[in-house]
């Protein structure tokens, strides 16, 4: 994981002592959880201690909270207490053992830190908030126990029945929690007596991918138009299944659909209380069932797909999923003035983000790392180079690419952050359209992603290559597939001897992987021997180059890959 931190703040505080020490306290410990790095050779004895421990303190917090409850003769205390044993009797089990039974892979790290970190801040802010008089708990309309356990069996049948898919429920309170990507389906129903219900169902993209494509009987990473018409119509005969085993339940027509991103979800989610909200792992990914029965809708939650706009608004939701792919810069600077003009300018080829302080820009960077940083020196509290030094001592971030778009740009200012080696320096009295096309340069770079454990190398290769190219590290071979994941490279420089996967296994790897399999790779190591060379050279490599070489000719032999590539 990166470093992302949850930051506390006085909205989590009930006004009850007991229970705010505590929360302060399941912060810490998550936000412990979330700085581990998972490249350390301790990484899976550091996640079951760290697990070990929060699950010890949010046992302990339980039990207190439900004695002050009590204590208090809290209306709510039934429910609450239900919530709490939903959680550490299912949520906690299943998610740990889906760590256990993946051997703590990245994917399975993620459902956990995202889940118990969403569970606790959604907790907090609703239920916990409630027992103060200070919200309204959201589960207040949730079906009786015994209909949950029908709905559960249910859904759990139909996935195996329609998917082939063994699935176990993680929570029976899913609050709306974003888990991986995910793809948001709506589901508006009306009866004869205009009363109105939603089902709303979501899906980890893997998922869809995977279902789907052995239905469909094709292989792809990636959702298309047609997967996203099998999805809706699919989803539809999913939900009118559940109807049919509840004969009591009066049979509505599906009078609006919609295709929502996770921002419009997320919104219609928290407007209304769901009388059942339940979240499996299905085994090949995320699959959450909502279903509420409010009044008609004040507000549009998106696009009404129909028969006959329905390719188009699937084409749109297709298209706005994938501004996701858009390269995303961070605009640093206090002034709203020039955040507007940044981002008048950039927002149609960029993903743009806004940050008015260096603590802003680090709280973002964290929950979301950007592909540029557009610093400014001028900011009260903490000035450019204060910002850059935060940046660059942070493991996660350090590599991020910062320019500086700033007034100053005088000599001393200039000397002052040097040392920290911004990727660029632009003042602002340059036109609009030099500032973009400067922006445009930068991205239009190769890529090249060194893959070693030598911070030596790591520095060296940076230092020599980071002028013409656009340069990421990765210290070992599953760091190096993660971010290939993330944003493929044009070139992978890749040594050879590193612990845990040396990087025979590691081209073997991005061999195998559809998505990865065409990256060029060049060995650049200290292994030139004939056994290494031979035990890679039927992988086809696009190069084997000695470390002993002198940097000017590394950086030629780099230099020469790409201009035959481009003839």
């Amino acid at each position: 994981m990166n470093s992302n931190q949850f930051i506390w703040s006085d909205r989590f505080k009930i006004g009850v002592d007991i229970i705010d020490r505590e929360h302060r306290k399941l912060f810490s410990i998550m936000n412990k959880l979330l700085a581990y790095n998972e490249e350390d050779a301790k990484q899976k004895w550091a996640y079951q201690e760290g697990i070990k421990y929060f699950k010890e303190h949010a046992m302990k917090h339980f039990a207190e909270e439900e004695v002050y409850m009590a204590s208090i003769g809290y209306i709510g205390y039934e429910t609450h207490r239900r919530i709490h044993d939903n959680f550490r009797k299912t949520t906690l089990p299943e998610v740990e053992r889906e760590l256990q039974q993946t051997d703590y892979s990245p994917d399975s790290i993620r459902h956990f830190l995202g889940v118990c970190a969403g569970w606790l801040i959604g907790h907090i802010l609703t239920e916990d908030r409630a027992i103060a008089g200070k919200a309204t708990s959201k589960w207040e309309g949730i079906l009786p126990e015994e209909h949950q356990v029908t709905m559960k069996r249910i859904i759990i049948q139909l996935l195996q029945d329609m998917f082939h898919l063994n699935a176990r429920v993680i929570s029976e309170n899913y609050g709306g929690e974003e888990f991986g990507k995910g793809i948001y389906y709506r589901l508006a129903y009306g009866t004869k007596n205009n009363e109105r219900s939603e089902i709303f169902l979501v899906f980890e993209e893997k998922l869809l991918t995977t279902t789907l494509g052995q239905v469909m009987g094709i292989q792809s990473v990636k959702l298309d138009a047609m997967m996203m018409n099998v999805m809706r119509y699919t989803a539809q005969q999913f939900v009118k299944r559940i109807q049919l085993q509840f004969p009591s339940a009066e049979m509505s027509e599906v009078k609006e659909e919609n295709l929502l991103t996770y921002p419009l979800f997320q919104k219609a989610f928290e407007k209304n209380n769901p009388q059942c909200s339940l979240l499996f792992d299905t085994g090949e990914g995320y699959f959450a069932y909502c279903a509420m029965a409010p009044h008609l809708l004040k507000e549009t939650v998106g696009p009404s797909i129909k028969e006959e706009n329905a390719m188009s608004e699937i084409k749109k939701y297709l298209e706005s999923q994938g501004e996701s792919n858009k390269k995303r810069i961070l605009v640093v600077d206090d002034s709203l003035v020039m955040q507007k003009a940044m981002k008048d300018l950039l927002d149609q080829d960029y993903n743009v983000a806004l940050a008015n302080s260096g603590v802003a820009a680090i709280r973002s960077m964290t929950l979301d790392p950007p592909d540029l940083v557009l610093l400014d020196y001028e900011m009260p509290v903490c000035d450019g180079r204060q910002v850059l030094e935060m940046i660059r001592a942070e493991e996660g971030l350090a590599d991020t690419p910062v320019i500086f778009l700033t007034s100053r740009v005088d000599k001393e200012s200039i000397q002052n952050v040097i040392s920290l080696k911004p990727t660029g320096y632009l003042p602002k009295s340059m036109k609009q359209e030099e500032i973009k096309e400067n922006i445009d340069s930068f991205f239009r770079k190769k890529s090249i992603l060194v893959v070693d454990d030598s911070l030596v190398m790591q520095k060296a290769m940076k230092d020599l290559l980071d002028k013409d190219y656009r340069v990421t590290i990765a210290n070992s071979g599953v760091a190096a597939i993660r971010s290939m994941t993330l944003d493929r490279p044009d070139l992978v420089l890749l040594d050879y001897e590193m612990p845990v996967c040396d990087g025979r296994q590691v081209l073997e790897m991005i061999r195998a992987e559809e998505g990865l399999a065409d990256t060029p790779v060049i060995f650049l190591t200290s292994r030139v021997d004939k056994e290494s060379i031979q035990n890679v050279i039927a992988l086809k490599p696009a190069g084997y180059l000695p470390k002993s070489m002198k940097q000017e000719e590394i950086k030629e032999n780099i230099d020469s890959f790409f201009q035959k590539k481009m003839k």
